[in-house]
């Protein structure tokens, strides 16, 4: 087990490889909200993350490409926090706080990113694509949490509808300033689901 947990932790080179996508995604959101997609620069983008034009291609084949690993972390960390809960406790349960989780460490800036992808044509359709990429990560820890006999299809299914309750839920809350605390725009999202579909 030992030898498992050591070949599944990310290298020093895995690592740094991340944390300079992050940074790279955080400083193109900044811009991409200040100035709008189409305005901003490449040059831009790598001279706020203080790296070179080369080290950014390196990373990003195109500018949209900046923000995508900050969703691709952002999913496995939800998907991450929400197998990591009680395994007798309500999926809604689980869900709703894997969720507020995963989003709590960065807070206004996972607000921001999302406002800039959902106004963005060309992002949003990585930001939809996440999603879905949420729903596949789910299914087969849904299918171990449900029990016994539980099909691919019920697991899908299942996935799919709490996935599309929190993104709804977290649009809301980006695109909204009136919406209030992200955890309690999400406990009204998840509100009842428990009672009503025995999740």
């Amino acid at each position: 087990m030992t030898a498992n947990r050591e070949a599944a932790r990310p290298t020093l080179r895995e690592r740094r490889r991340a944390e300079l996508q992050h940074v790279i995604g955080v400083r193109a959101a900044e811009l991409f909200q200040r100035q709008g997609l189409q305005a901003t620069t490449v040059e831009e983008i790598a001279e706020a993350a203080g790296i070179s034009l080369r080290t950014f291609y390196r990373h990003c084949a195109v500018k949209d490409d900046a923000l995508t690993p900050l969703l691709a972390q952002g999913v496995h960390d939800m998907v991450a926090l929400l197998a990591a809960r009680p395994v007798g406790e309500p999926l809604a349960v689980s869900a709703r706080a894997a969720l507020v989780e995963s989003i709590a460490p960065t807070g206004e800036g996972s607000r921001n990113i999302a406002r800039v992808m959902l106004g963005e044509p060309s992002l949003k359709a990585r930001w939809l694509a996440a999603g879905r990429q949420a729903q596949d990560l789910l299914a087969p820890v849904l299918r171990d949490r449900l029990g016994p006999g539980t099909g691919e299809l019920r697991a899908a299914v299942t996935a799919g509808f709490l996935i599309n309750v929190a993104t709804t839920a977290l649009e809301h809350w980006a695109l909204h300033d009136d919406a209030g605390p992200l955890e309690a725009v999400v406990e009204e999202a998840f509100d009842g689901i428990a009672d009503r579909t025995g999740l």
